[in-house]
């Protein structure tokens, strides 16, 4: 017979998953680690550990919770990605490309400028 109540899963997270344990209703991890993220659980597992993640869990409010375990995973994926440099390595890429871009605006505004330049003089004949 299925759960009679939906928000009480009977799998367990991806957390207990991984550590082989079983997953109670009091599972710190549950909510933010639920069986469908295994990859994300092992991802921050393996950078910071489990008594680190729940550290950082309980260091913030309960609402601002959901947004920490976010930003945990999203770190430890980049750091997977990039285990040199990690997030600073996308800070610079991103860097770069605003300095381009600003270098290409100040082009545009320069042509745009000789342009109007052009059509005064042309309109003054």
């Amino acid at each position: 017979m299925e759960n009679a109540n939906p928000l009480i899963s009977t799998e367990k997270c991806a957390a207990c998953t991984h550590l082989r344990k079983k997953c109670d209703a009091n599972c710190q991890l549950a909510p933010y680690f639920p069986s469908n993220r295994t990859e994300d659980f092992q991802n921050v597992y393996q950078l910071f550990g489990v008594s680190n993640i729940i550290n950082m869990l309980n260091s913030v409010d309960d609402e601002q919770k959901g947004k920490m375990a976010e930003s945990l995973i999203l770190e430890a994926k980049i750091r997977k990605e990039n285990p040199v440099y990690g997030c600073l390595a996308i800070e610079r890429k991103m860097k770069l490309a605003i300095e381009e871009a600003e270098k290409e605006l100040e082009i545009v505004h320069k042509q745009n400028a000789f342009c109007k330049e052009m059509a005064k003089s042309q309109m003054q004949k």
